[in-house]
């Protein structure tokens, strides 16, 4: 006989495993379930799955609802940054919208008092003021320029020809000054009155100021109305002013504003 006929063989034990179930039945019987090896491997592996599968979601779950409240942590913050900011936009708001206001109105109210200063600028190129300062007597008349003298118009002589002329009689220390603002246009001799002043308004309107005396203005000087063009003294009390309006002369008395 060989070596290998004389060697006892080894036998393999099959595992069986009993799983037993007891009833609660009042005939005490019992049921019994019987799972080889492989079966119970399976049956393991399956429970091992299943409880990993189970603590990963509830690994999952909790870093989940963990981010999910860090999440929200970070939303109330800024939403509350934003409430903050919208509060401070809101004050913001309102306050650029008073100062808009403030702006709106000081802006209306320097349009006004641009438009009352131009208008007032207007009224004042007008030549419509008193030639003199204080009081003084008046006669109308008329300056033919082939004439040498000055012709007083009345009723007797109504129809005579010349260019409209208001004579004044000033009394001494009394001032001739200008009818409104402008520039000083010519400075010359006057053939009837001794010198001749003219100041261009700026609307077509010059005004003449025919006088003895001496003119303390000259040639481009800027007045204003009310400025002083002759001092009057005993020697040059009479006054010869006319008015034209686009180089026609018109009567001054339609103009000029005598009060009293």
């Amino acid at each position: 006989m060989s070596a290998d006929m004389t060697k006892p063989r080894k036998h393999r034990h099959r595992r069986n495993y009993t799983f037993m179930v007891i009833s609660g039945d009042s005939d005490g019987s019992t049921k019994r379930l019987h799972l080889d090896h492989f079966q119970t491997q399976v049956l393991a592996y399956t429970a091992f799955a299943l409880v990993l599968i189970l603590i990963c979601y509830i690994i999952f779950s909790a870093m989940t609802i963990t981010n999910l409240r860090s999440i929200q942590v970070d939303q109330k913050s800024q939403i509350q940054t934003l409430t903050e900011e919208n509060v401070k936009l809101t004050a913001s708001n309102e306050t650029l919208g008073n100062e808009a206001q403030q702006l709106r109105a000081a802006l209306n109210m320097r349009l006004e008092n641009e438009q009352q200063s131009a208008e007032e600028a207007e009224n004042n190129a007008i030549p419509s003021g008193f030639p003199l300062t204080g009081s003084a007597n008046i006669d109308y008349a008329v300056d033919d320029v082939n004439s040498t003298n000055i012709t007083k118009v009345d009723d007797r002589n109504s129809e005579e020809e010349g260019n409209p002329l208001v004579l004044f009689s000033a009394a001494s220390g009394s001032n001739i000054i200008a009818a409104g603002t402008g520039t000083v246009q010519s400075v010359t001799s006057d053939a009837k009155f001794g010198n001749y002043v003219s100041i261009d308004h700026g609307n077509g309107y010059i005004s003449i100021y025919r006088n003895s005396g001496t003119p303390i203005v000259s040639e481009g000087d800027e007045v204003d109305r009310g400025d002083i063009l002759f001092v009057v003294d005993g020697n040059n009390t009479k006054l010869g002013y006319q008015i034209q309006k686009d180089d026609t002369y018109i009567n001054p008395e339609e103009l000029i504003e005598i009060n009293g």
